[in-house]
């Protein structure tokens, strides 16, 4: 009987090392993509995180997303006030200062 409890509650639990992996995987895309600025790496890698978590079960997100964090994952609000304060302070959506960023932003050209 306990073993049957003890499995049901496995099947019910994150697989925590396949999840490290997904995370690892956009980490990887995100600083492929980022300029090496932090900042946006941040909004990369967790918007890679948010497309994957949303196909876990609404049960395991919350700890998805608490291993996320070891990767520096922001909540959309966190990233919103995050580009929130790039606009009021001169920085572009990259995180970086307008007329500096290598895409262009805030440049006349």
């Amino acid at each position: 009987m306990v073993s049957t409890a003890a499995h049901s509650n496995n099947a019910r639990s994150l697989d925590e090392q396949a999840w490290r992996a997904i995370c690892e995987t956009a980490a990887a895309q995100a600083i492929k993509g980022c300029g090496l600025s932090h900042g946006y790496y941040v909004d990369l890698f967790s918007s890679g995180v948010d497309a994957q978590t949303c196909k876990l079960p609404e049960y395991q997100r919350a700890q998805a997303l608490q291993i996320a964090q070891e990767w520096d994952y922001a909540t959309p609000e966190e990233r919103q006030e995050a580009q929130d304060w790039n606009a009021e302070h001169g920085y572009c959506t990259h995180s970086i200062e307008l007329g500096y960023c290598p895409a262009g932003c805030g440049s006349d050209y």
